[in-house]
């Protein structure tokens, strides 16, 4: 019996250490297309984000066949609560818009997105990078 324990807590812990890769859907609606997912080191993390603890971030890029470009960044959070301190601490930029989830702080930045197209990749990312 307490070696079933140990396990469960040693796979607990190694879980607890460090959050999968955002599901990063490789199109979104209607027209966007997902480039390659790369990891961040911490040092890049704008200093809101660092100052947090976060030690995990991801970045990805998707195009619209007009032009439009969403940089999407997303950060590791400990606790919806956190991603959501953070939400609100985050200083207003142009064209920028910050979400959180249970597992993720997302920022995405854009330029030449058409405002409809934009709207729906924004609204439907905080839900598609949860599922696995």
């Amino acid at each position: 019996m307490r070696r079933v324990l140990l396990i469960t807590a040693l796979l607990a812990g190694c879980r607890a250490t460090g959050t999968r890769t955002p599901a990063f859907p490789a199109t979104a609606a209607p027209n966007w297309t997902r480039g390659p997912v790369r990891s961040l080191e911490a040092a890049q993390f704008p200093l809101l984000v660092r100052q947090a603890g976060i030690k995990q971030g991801w970045e990805t890029e998707y195009h619209a066949p007009d032009g439009g470009v969403a940089r999407v960044d997303a950060y590791a959070v400990l606790s919806n609560t956190q991603g959501l301190d953070l939400v609100q601490r985050w200083r207003p930029e142009r064209d920028n818009a910050q979400f959180y989830t249970e597992h993720y702080l997302l920022n995405v930045a854009w330029h030449q997105a058409k405002h409809d197209e934009l709207a729906a990749l924004v609204r439907s990312l905080p839900k598609m990078v949860e599922q696995q």
